[in-house]
C-alpha cells in the first residue's frame, strides 16, 4: 500500500531564493536563458544538448513555457518553477560523461549539491521536496506533461 504525500508548497522567500539560485548559477557559468513558447516537448537531455550548444555558441538558451509544470510542487511565485527547470536541465548536461552520454540519476545529485551552496539556510527545508521533484523526471523522456 502507498501512502500519499501532500504536495509541497515552497513559499515566497524559497522561492525567491531559488530564482536567486538559478541566476547564480547561469552568472557563475556565463549562461543566458529565456522562457518561450515555442520550445515545448523536449526531455531535460534534449534540453542539455540544446544548452551545451547554446553555451559554446554563445546564444540565449530557451527554456520550454511548460517547462514550469514538470514538478510536483506548488509555488507562491509561479516563475520558480523556470528556475528550477533550469537547475534540472544544467545539471543534466553537467552530469555528461566524458563521452557525452547522459549519467542517469546523476542530474539529481549535481542540482542538489548546487542548491545546498547556493540556498541560504532558511531555504534548506525545501531541499527534500525539490530533491524528490527532481528524481520523478526522468531526465531521457520527453516532459510536455505533468509529472506527478
Amino acid at each position: 500500500m502507498k501512502l500519499l504525500r501532500r504536495r509541497r508548497h515552497l513559499n515566497r522567500s524559497e522561492c525567491r531564493a531559488i530564482i536567486e539560485a538559478a541566476a547564480t548559477l547561469a552568472s557563475m557559468f556565463h549562461l543566458t536563458w529565456r522562457v518561450a513558447d515555442n520550445a515545448s516537448g523536449q526531455s531535460p537531455a534534449a534540453l542539455a544538448a540544446s544548452l551545451a550548444e547554446a553555451r559554446r555558441e554563445d546564444r540565449t538558451f530557451v527554456v520550454p513555457e511548460d517547462s514550469r509544470c514538470w514538478f510536483d510542487l506548488s509555488f507562491d511565485i509561479p516563475d520558480t518553477g523556470y528556475a528550477l527547470a533550469l537547475i534540472l536541465v544544467w545539471s543534466v548536461a553537467a552530469g555528461r560523461t566524458t563521452d557525452g552520454a547522459a549519467a542517469n540519476g546523476d542530474h539529481v545529485s549535481v542540482a542538489m549539491w548546487h542548491l545546498r551552496h547556493l540556498l541560504p539556510r532558511s531555504a534548506h527545508r525545501a531541499l527534500a521536496d525539490i530533491e524528490e521533484a527532481f528524481a520523478r523526471i526522468d531526465s531521457s523522456a520527453p516532459t510536455d506533461v505533468r509529472v506527478g
